[in-house]
This record gives C-alpha cells, structure tokens and sequence, in this order.
C-alpha cells in the first residue's frame, strides 16, 4: 500500500475529532511507533510528526487501549471511514478502509490454506530436523574401519562402492528420523492468541 492510499491526519484533527487533548494523540502515538515502527508518518524537517495514519492509529487504539480507560471512543477502522471528513479525505478513508479489509482477507485465506507458516513453530522444526541429521552424520565415524577394509581389499574402487552404500544408508536414516518428527508433529498449531490468554 503506497502513501498517497494513506489517510494522513494531524494530531491536532485528531484530538479534535475524538475530544481529547493534543498530549494525549501524541502519547498514544509514541506508543504506534514503538510498536509499530514501520507506520506511516509525514516528519518534518527536524523529525517531528506532521501527520500519521488515521487508519493506523485506530486500529493500534482498538487493539491495544482499554475501553474502560479510553478518554476518547476507540473507533474501528469501518467507523473511522464513517466519522473521515467529507470530500476527498472521505474517499481516501474509505479506500484505506478497504486496503486494510483486503488485507485481513488475503490472511485469513492465506492461513485456511495453510500458505502461512508461524516463524517460531518452523524454527522449532528446523532445530529439531539439524539435530537429527547432524546424529546420523556423526556416526560416519563408525565406519572408518570397513572404509579402511575396503580400500585395503579393492583400494579406491572399494571405497567408492562402500561410501555409496555408506551415503545411501545415511539418507534413509534422515528419512526415516524426518517421518518421525513429522509424524509425532500436531497438525495444527494452538492459536497465539490462545497462548496469551
């Protein structure tokens, strides 16, 4: 999404639209950039904010803000289409509006056809796959007398034959180790959501 399908506001018509102080927008923006350091924002010359992103910022206030708490109504992306001024920046609201439902939708997709992969369950695997493999080539060693035979009986020849099989059996030993990880994997992961509750 490029920023000129931004919707841009200042803090100041943002403190005017939800009825709070100018501090309290720039609190709560401190904390969207801290946490999402990518948000699109319009600086100054001296690195100041100019302007943030209203969809942006209404939905780390939906997110991450207390109802209970909030001075100012946390809207959800669709109302901040509905509350945007008219006119052009109504237009631009609503684009945006459909930019992020677009995008929740391409996810949801993603993750029902399993396109999507949690990086902290891969690596898991992938630990537990090297370790595997790294087991069944440590044991290489053990075959440095019949490699010693072979060589003594058939010199290089016997060597090429006997690590061929060597090579072989080693690879069906990855196999296999990987089937079992596999296998004694769950099918579907618990939610992360899940987990923080």
């Amino acid at each position: 999404m490029t920023d000129d399908q931004m919707v841009m506001h200042t803090m100041v018509q943002i403190s005017a639209r939800d009825g709070v102080s100018k501090q309290a927008v720039a609190k709560a923006v401190r904390k969207l950039l801290a946490d999402k350091p990518d948000t699109p924002v319009e600086r100054g010359a001296n690195g100041q904010i100019l302007r943030v992103s209203l969809a942006h910022y209404d939905h780390f206030r939906q997110r991450h803000v207390n109802p209970a708490k909030a001075k100012a109504e946390i809207r959800s992306p669709d109302e901040t289409r509905l509350h945007a001024p008219s006119g052009e920046s109504f237009d631009e609201a609503r684009r945006q509006s459909e930019w992020l439902r677009l995008g929740r939708e391409r996810l949801r997709h993603q993750e029902e056809i399993g396109q999507l992969l949690r990086k902290d369950k891969l690596e898991q695997a992938l630990g537990s796959a090297a370790a595997s493999i790294q087991a069944d080539i440590r044991r290489l060693a053990n075959r440095a007398d019949d490699l010693a035979m072979a060589v003594s009986k058939e010199g290089v020849h016997g060597a090429r034959i006997l690590l061929r099989e060597i090579a072989i059996e080693i690879g069906n030993k990855v196999a296999d180790h990987l089937s079992e990880i596999a296998d004694a994997a769950p099918e579907y992961d618990e939610l992360i959501e899940a987990k923080a509750e």
